[in-house]
């Protein structure tokens, strides 16, 4: 019995389907097939191929690396409304840009008058922007505790976090592709051969370590389009490298054996169990 597992960076997984504009429609079925076509290309690529008396192979688990959790800011709360408008004053270039606007909205308007509207803009306007990924985030979990109802072989990780940077609209990620580096080392002795859905670099030292220990580890490529079409590699070369073997996992196969819906223009991923 050759035991696979396979090691997926969410927010990687989630960015690709949006590039390729794919949506998944059964995650499931959709891990499965992640599983058929890599024990596949790994038998072709061993002793094994050709040899019709070979060991099974078995997907023992799907281990999905998540965001979890995003920074709390309570924007009802005066102090750090103040703390906000302090930085905002204090750069030039985010208060001009403000300032332009609340200007073209309200033409002849006093000096301190518009300082006030350019803030109050660009307060609401970032204020929008984080409650908006409140929801996401709470979306995402309703999600993963439908999929966690239905289904005994993949556990869904957590262990991301999103850091807001409140005044630029930005959220950085943190946690999830360091939780997978580290789960791939420490399970080691559940499987023989490891599956990953990443494009993180950061992977590779946990690579080399499980290689070391007779463990092969295949990358998960998705590809726009046919088999005889040209691709955009979609991963880090030095993972692609570091790694025994590629999957490619073509978008129109997850269509024809319908794991894929292609998205229409401007339609935002939903996540589905179904």
């Amino acid at each position: 019995m050759i035991r696979f597992a396979i090691f997926v960076d969410g927010s990687n997984l989630f960015g690709l389907s949006k590039k390729l504009n794919f949506q998944v429609l059964n995650y499931e079925a959709f891990y499965k097939f992640i599983f058929e076509q890599g024990s596949s290309v790994w038998k072709k690529g061993t002793v094994l191929s050709g040899n019709n008396s070979s060991p099974a192979f078995r997907l023992l688990r799907t281990f999905w690396y998540v965001v979890g959790s995003i920074d709390y800011l309570n924007t009802a709360d005066a102090k750090l409304q103040a703390f906000f408008r302090d930085i905002f004053d204090k750069n030039k270039d985010l208060k001009r840009t403000y300032l332009a606007l609340a200007e073209q909205a309200n033409p002849g308007r006093a000096k301190n008058e518009l300082a006030l509207e350019a803030w109050q803009l660009c307060f609401q306007e970032c204020k929008s922007y984080y409650e908006n990924k409140k929801e996401n985030i709470e979306g995402m979990r309703r999600f993963y505790h439908s999929v966690r109802t239905t289904t005994d072989f993949i556990d869904i990780i957590e262990c991301g976090h999103w850091k807001v940077d409140f005044l630029y609209k930005y959220v950085m990620e943190k946690g999830v592709d360091t939780q997978l580096a580290v789960d791939i080392v420490t399970l080691a002795d559940f499987y023989d051969v490891a599956l990953l859905i990443s494009g993180d670099a950061d992977s590779i030292p946990s690579v080399n370590y499980v290689k070391k220990l007779g463990k092969q580890v295949g990358i998960v490529e998705f590809v726009k389009g046919h088999l005889s079409e040209n691709y955009e590699q979609q991963f880090s070369k030095r993972l692609g490298a570091a790694c025994d073997f590629v999957v490619q996992i073509y978008e129109s196969d997850l269509q024809q054996n319908g794991l894929s819906r292609q998205l229409k223009s401007g339609e935002d991923i939903i996540l589905t169990k179904e």
